[in-house]
Formats: structure tokens, sequence, C-alpha cells
């Protein structure tokens, strides 16, 4: 479950953002998961931004996004998670830094 986020970038207008995530390798994408758009919020927070599925050897690919006009969704930042970390039947609480899109540093 995605619970916060915080210190997202504001261009002057805080973002209405939300959440992508994938888990990783998914050609098909059939694992995409995208939660609700909190308005005009730099730091949203949620109990709502859920994912239940526990698969070794895969990876979160989780993307925030500014619901923008007419589809123009700006990428916020992203973060890879590796599920290996996870302990299935665990709460697992943690901070990831969100990367800018594209950078070698988010994988």
């Amino acid at each position: 479950m995605v619970m916060h986020i915080r210190g997202l970038v504001s261009d002057g207008t805080d973002p209405d953002p939300y959440v992508k995530l994938y888990l990783l390798p998914d050609p098909q994408k059939t694992s995409k998961r995208k939660t609700k758009a909190a308005r005009r919020t730099c730091n949203p927070t949620t109990t709502r931004w859920y994912l239940h599925i526990y698969l070794e050897q895969r990876v979160i690919h989780l993307r925030v996004l500014g619901d923008g006009a007419f589809w123009e969704n700006t990428l916020l930042g992203e973060t890879f998670i590796p599920m290996r970390r996870l302990v299935p039947g665990q709460h697992w609480v943690d901070w990831h830094q969100l990367c800018a899109a594209g950078s070698d540093s988010a994988h």
C-alpha cells in the first residue's frame, strides 16, 4: 500500500499527483495499477492506494504523475523497489527517494 508521498516539486502550482505501479518484468503491462489523483498537493496522504501482489523475483516500478488537463500528465518522479526485500505476511514501511524520469539512479 502506498500511504504517503512528500516533497514533490511544484512549478508554481501544486500538482494533482497520482501513482502508477508496475511489477517488472511485465511486457504486456498486465500488472499496472493506478490510484485516483489527490488534488493540489505536494504531500499527498491516503489509505486507498493498494497493491496486493506478492511475487518474488519481480520489481515494483512506482511512478508519481501530475494529473494534467487534456490527458497531458507530467511525470513527477519514479523509483524501482525489488520485491525480494519484502517479507510475506509482514508490513513494510519505508521512504523511497523518487528520481527524475529516465535517471540511471532510478534503477
